[in-house]
């Protein structure tokens, strides 16, 4: 378990940031934020993959909205610099990343899909950022669309439609942080059980016949 790389992936409001730092917590693995780093780049500050934050609120304020649409319009957003430093990150494993882009870009780790209606995404951000629902409403349908349409022209995934790369699909409407984070727990442990009930069946195999 101590090896490996968990990839959360889930659109706005859909609890990918908190339950990261919760499976880090429980299973001891570093936990990188991604939005922390694209920040970073964007500010011009240096990048501290060790002590990336959950940027709370930020990117659905003024501000951070403007920041966010003004990326949109570089020919070379800086989510590509943000994206390779990620993926090194990815690569070394023990390490819990939530991503809007790296389940379709990173060839390792387990990938899975945090999924919740919109309806709940926008209470939950109301909530977090303390903004009216209808205000949380607008800015994650704008920050959902535009970052959907700056990841098919970047990259050519469609982030909404492309799900075949995820290991697990987990609805996330109606739970609680922590049970999102048993059940992915459990998911995950159970993987793990089978990679290595397979690879010890390799290993026998190939003593079998040397």
């Amino acid at each position: 378990m101590g090896n490996r790389t968990i990839i959360l992936f889930g659109f706005s409001g859909s609890g990918k940031s908190t339950v990261a730092n919760a499976i880090g917590s429980r299973l001891g693995l570093r936990v990188i934020h991604p939005s922390s780093i694209l920040r970073d780049i964007i500010e011009n500050r240096k990048v501290d993959t060790a002590n990336t934050v959950h940027n709370k609120g930020f990117w659905e304020s003024p501000e951070g909205m403007g920041m966010f649409l003004d990326r949109l319009r570089e020919k070379v957003p800086p989510d590509v610099a943000a994206d390779k430093i990620i993926l090194r990150e990815a690569k070394k494993g023990s390490v819990v990343i939530d991503s809007w882009s790296l389940p379709w870009l990173a060839k390792n780790g387990i990938k899975i899909y945090l999924k919740a209606d919109l309806s709940t995404r926008a209470e939950r951000v109301a909530a977090r950022d303390r903004m009216t629902y209808k205000r949380a409403l607008h800015a994650i349908i704008i920050k959902d669309r535009e970052t959907r349409k700056l990841f098919r022209r970047v990259y050519g995934f469609d982030i909404r439609r492309d799900t075949q790369v995820f290991n697990f699909i987990i609805p996330t409407s109606h739970k609680s942080k922590n049970e999102v984070t048993e059940e992915i727990i459990k998911l995950i442990n159970k993987q793990t059980s089978i990679f290595d009930s397979s690879e010890t069946a390799r290993n026998l195999s190939l003593l079998k016949h040397a």
